[in-house]
């Protein structure tokens, strides 16, 4: 291999990496969310009575999303008119009013203990579905 095939070489790999280095780096990225955000938290559900298939949470602060305000519930295969009861926990701020099942879904609103607009740093939510009485 003659000299100059050499240095086209070391060239077009320094190119290369000079490329693929500047690809991969993303810029206004960060990982430094507040200690109190929900964003890449994580809630567990606990359901007793019926299959969850989904639950959406809604937030009375659409900015930060640390307090939500309501959650909606997706069954699988349930009947409708079936009682919902969700009990937070991990957190403060009040209690969720469920509705009854229909076509599948609860909507389950936020019923502050005093002026809250929203339950803030849900850890966990228990579900209970049970016969409506």
């Amino acid at each position: 291999m003659r000299k100059s095939h050499k240095i086209l070489t070391a060239v077009a790999v320094a190119g290369i990496a000079f490329a693929g280095g500047s690809a991969f780096t993303g810029t206004g990225l960060t990982n430094n969310a507040g200690a109190t955000q929900f964003i890449g938290g994580q809630v567990s559900q606990s359901v007793t009575g019926a299959t969850l298939a989904s639950v959406a949470y809604a937030f009375a602060d659409t900015t930060a999303k640390t307090s939500v305000n309501s959650i909606t519930l997706t069954f699988a295969d349930t009947a409708d008119g079936l009682e919902v009861a969700a009990t937070p926990s991990g957190g403060s701020g009040g209690t969720f009013t469920c509705g009854l099942v229909s076509a599948n879904v609860s909507t389950c609103t936020f019923a502050p203990a005093t002026a809250e607009t929203g339950y803030t740093g849900l850890t966990s939510l228990a579900i209970d579905v049970t016969e409506a009485v």
